[in-house]
C-alpha cells in the first residue's frame, strides 16, 4: 500500500447511496464530519415512507450500532403513546393509581404525562447511585422518597435521568413489562428495526464505542446549574467516576432515559412508521403526542425549550425539521428528527460526543441540508404576466 505524502488531505469513506433529490446529502455529511473532527457516523434518511438516504461515513462499520442515550426517551415516548391509544395505560392519571408509595401528598398528583413533559418536579435524585444499585433497581425506591423540586405541574425541568425510572416503574407496576419488553413487541418487532433498551449481549460487539470531547459549558449554563439546586443526572454523576457509556451493563440495561441502542436504520424505520397513522400510532395519537407540553426557559437547563409528550418539538438550539415537526437530542451527539407535513425522517448516529451536551453540530447541519433539499423538490408556482 502506498502511503500518502505528508499534508495529504485524509479520505473519509462514504459507504451507501442517496437518491430522490437527496443525492448531494452524503458529501454535505462528510464535509460536516470533518469540520468536526468527528471519527465518523452513520445517517439514515425517510421521505414518505421510503428510504432516500442511507450510509455511514468516516471510521465507521455499515452494521454498527450505538448508545443514543436521550433519544431514547422519544422511543419510550412512543411506546406510552401507543399504550394509551390502546387504553392499556392511562398517561393522564395519577402514577400513584398504580404506585401507592407516591400517594403521599407531594407527588399524589403527578401523572405520566407531567413525566412525559418534564413537569412531575422529580428531575433528579438528591442521592448519589452507583451503577450497581441503578443496575439493582435503588433508584425506582428512591424516586418514591424524593421530594419535587417544584409543585409537580407548575413548571418544567430536564428529567434527564428520572425520566426513565418513572416511566420503566409505572409500566412495570401497571402492565407487568419494562419499557424495553413493551418496545421490543410492539415497536421494533412490527417494523423490523433495531433499537433496543436493553441490547441483548449477542449485538454488543458490534456497538461503536462513545469518544468524548473535553466538556464545555457557559458562563450562564454554569450559574444556572449552581443556582438551581438540583443535582445532575444519575448517569452523569456515575460518568465521572467510571467509562460508563461504554460499559456493556449499560447497554444491556432498561433505562428508558438513557440506555438505548439503535442503528440509524432502525432509529428512521421507526420514526417513519410512526408518521404512517396505521403501524404504530393512529394520527390522532400522533397529533396528542405533539401536543406541546411544556414551553419556555427550562429550570434544570436554563434555556427555552419545548416538550411534546416525551419528544421535543422546535426549540433554538435545535429547530428540528421546522415547525410541526418532532424528534430529541442526545448527551452523545446522536439525534432523531421527523416532520408529519413532509413525511421527512432523519437519524443520525454517533460515537463523537460533543462537548456540549446535545444534538452534535452534524445533525444541525444536516437539518438545513435536507431542508433544502425538500424546497427543491417542491414545485414552485409558474411566473405570472409581467414578472
Amino acid at each position: 500500500m502506498t502511503t500518502p505524502p505528508a499534508g495529504a488531505p485524509r479520505t473519509l469513506a462514504l459507504v451507501g447511496d442517496a437518491t430522490g433529490g437527496f443525492e448531494s446529502v452524503p458529501e454535505v455529511l462528510a464535509r460536516l464530519v470533518a469540520l468536526e473532527g468527528a471519527r465518523g457516523g452513520a445517517l439514515c434518511v425517510y421521505h414518505q415512507g421510503r428510504v432516500v438516504v442511507d450510509v455511514t461515513v468516516g471510521d465507521y462499520a455499515p452494521d454498527g450500532l450505538q448508545l443514543v442515550f436521550s433519544v431514547s426517551k422519544a422511543l419510550t415516548a412512543l411506546v406510552a403513546a401507543r399504550a394509551h391509544e390502546r387504553g392499556e395505560l392511562d398517561l393522564d392519571a395519577p402514577l400513584a393509581e398504580h404506585w401507592p408509595e407516591l400517594a403521599r401528598p407531594a407527588t399524589a398528583a403527578i401523572t405520566a404525562r407531567m413525566v412525559l413533559g418534564h413537569r412531575s418536579g422529580l428531575a433528579s435524585l438528591d442521592r448519589d447511585l452507583t451503577l450497581e444499585e441503578v443496575l439493582a433497581g435503588a433508584d425506582d425506591a428512591e424516586i418514591a422518597r424524593q421530594q419535587p423540586y417544584w409543585e409537580p405541574g407548575t413548571a418544567h425541568g430536564y428529567h434527564a435521568f428520572t425520566f426513565g425510572t418513572l416511566m420503566n416503574g409505572l409500566f412495570r407496576r401497571a402492565l407487568g413489562t419494562s419499557v424495553g419488553e413493551a418496545l421490543q413487541r410492539h415497536v421494533a418487532e412490527p417494523v423490523g428495526a433495531e433499537v433496543w433498551l436493553g441490547a441483548p449481549t449477542t449485538v454488543h460487539s458490534r456497538v461503536e464505542r462513545i469518544d468524548p470531547s473535553p466538556a464545555a459549558t457557559t458562563a450562564h449554563r454554569a450559574e444556572w446549574a449552581a443556582a438551581s439546586g438540583i443535582p445532575g443526572s444519575t448517569t452523569a454523576r456515575i460518568a465521572r467516576f467510571r467509562d460508563l457509556y461504554n460499559d456493556p451493563a449499560l447497554w444491556a440495561a432498561c433505562l428508558p432515559s438513557t440506555s438505548g441502542i439503535a442503528s440509524a436504520r432502525g432509529l428512521a424505520a421507526v420514526f417513519s412508521a410512526a408518521l404512517d397513522g396505521r403501524t404504530l400510532l393512529g394520527h390522532d395519537a400522533l397529533a396528542r403526542l405533539l401536543r406541546p407540553e411544556a414551553e419556555g426557559v427550562d429550570r434544570v437547563l436554563g434555556v427555552p425549550i419545548a416538550f411534546g409528550s416525551g419528544v421535543q418539538l422546535p426549540f433554538p438550539q435545535l429547530p428540528l425539521l421546522g415547525p410541526g415537526s418532532f424528534g430529541h437530542e442526545a448527551a452523545g451527539g446522536s439525534a432523531v428528527a421527523a416532520d408529519p407535513a413532509s413525511g421527512l425522517v432523519v437519524a443520525w448516529t454517533t460515537p463523537k460526543s460533543p462537548a456540549m451536551v446535545g444534538a452534535s453540530a452534524t445533525f444541525l447541519g444536516i437539518l438545513a441540508t435536507l431542508r433544502h433539499c425538500l424546497e427543491r423538490r417542491r414545485p414552485h408556482p409558474a411566473p405570472t404576466k409581467g414578472d
